[in-house]
């Protein structure tokens, strides 16, 4: 399956263009996207959006995010010292409208700043550049960290979909990008070379239901001098078999993979592992979480069961366009996610 190129508008006259594009659209525009017949005021208040980017080198694996459900906000950095086997979390929940999250990458700024730090994704696609500043004090629980990252949007591949839920829809921009920059954790300061640390994009709006539901794992590698990735999910779109948003990446290519399914075995144990399959064999995976991530939250209208360990994963991937790939020991994180918002 070939990748169309994008709209100008993901959103028209009310309707929501639906496929796989190949970059982004110059709007990203699903708040235009009608939904229950509800006015655009209502529609803001159920549509969810967030801005993500994974970080993997040979000694950290990071997670940067600015989410936005509306009821609740949260900014969150999580740093991995593969090295040390030490988890570093900086996550600060915020009221309503403490942010606001745009709706393209071609020439935007999403940013959140108080008195305990700052996250900011200074998004020139257009440029072929997102650039990721950070800039968190320490806690009792967390050192400093501080970075500043650039992902080289134009020297990887964009996977950008819109697909259908039961009620309204999503859109999606995932994309795999050499990375340069540094990062500081407490007084130590590390280098991200390019050839050795990768990117991991998630752009993301949807009109998701009140319990928000989805399984999610994805990672990237070098190897042998190849850049290397996945992005598997089963979330909550209609017709999945023709509306996912899977895939894998080699160097600057990307190939499609099929809907999937997800089994787990000795959940909460120290041997729990995550099988992720669709009904051909072209994708056989399977990831075993070896660093917590949980969050519980259970206050009136929100409430969360959230996992979201860092871990490793090994397999087989066949992606339509691409040779297979062979999935040994790489690094990365997956998602069980529930909320209820």
């Amino acid at each position: 399956m070939s990748l169309a190129p994008p709209p100008t508008r993901l959103v028209e006259d009310g309707h929501q263009h639906l496929g796989r594009f190949r970059g982004p659209a110059e709007r990203n525009n699903l708040i235009d996207a009608a939904y229950r017949s509800w006015p655009r005021a209502l529609r803001w208040w159920r549509l969810k959006e967030w801005q993500a980017v994974q970080i993997a080198s040979p000694r950290l694996f990071a997670n940067l995010a600015l989410f936005d459900a509306r009821v609740m906000q949260l900014r969150q950095v999580k740093v991995y010292d593969r090295a040390r086997g030490v988890k570093h979390i900086h996550e600060r929940k915020l009221p309503p409208r403490s942010l606001r999250i745009a709706d393209q990458l071609l020439d935007s700024v999403n940013r959140h700043e108080d008195r305990t730090g700052m996250l900011a994704f200074t998004n020139r696609v257009a440029q072929g550049r997102i650039e990721v500043a950070c800039e968190l004090a320490a806690t009792r629980d967390a050192p400093r960290v501080a970075g500043q990252l650039t992902l080289h949007t134009d020297r990887g591949a964009s996977q950008v979909v819109s697909l259908p839920f039961a009620k309204g829809g999503m859109y999606s921009h995932k994309g795999m990008f050499p990375v340069e920059g540094e990062l500081t954790i407490g007084d130590e300061r590390v280098t991200l070379r390019p050839d050795d640390t990768l990117a991991l994009l998630d752009d993301h709006k949807g009109y998701y239901p009140y319990v928000m539901r989805w399984d999610w794992v994805t990672c990237a590698t070098w190897q042998g001098g190849l850049a290397l990735g996945f992005n598997l999910t089963r979330n909550q779109c209609r017709d999945p078999q023709q509306h996912n948003e899977n895939c894998a990446w080699r160097g600057d290519r990307i190939g499609v993979l099929p809907a999937i399914e997800v089994t787990r075995v000795n959940v909460g144990e120290p041997d729990e592992q995550w099988f992720f399959r669709d009904r051909d064999g072209k994708v056989d995976v399977r990831f075993t979480p070896t660093v917590p991530g949980d969050v519980r939250v259970n206050a009136l209208v929100v409430e969360s069961r959230y996992r979201g360990p860092f871990g490793t994963f090994a397999g087989r991937l066949e992606p339509e366009g691409l040779a297979p790939i062979v999935v040994d020991g790489w690094f990365g994180m997956g998602e069980d996610f529930h909320l209820r918002c």
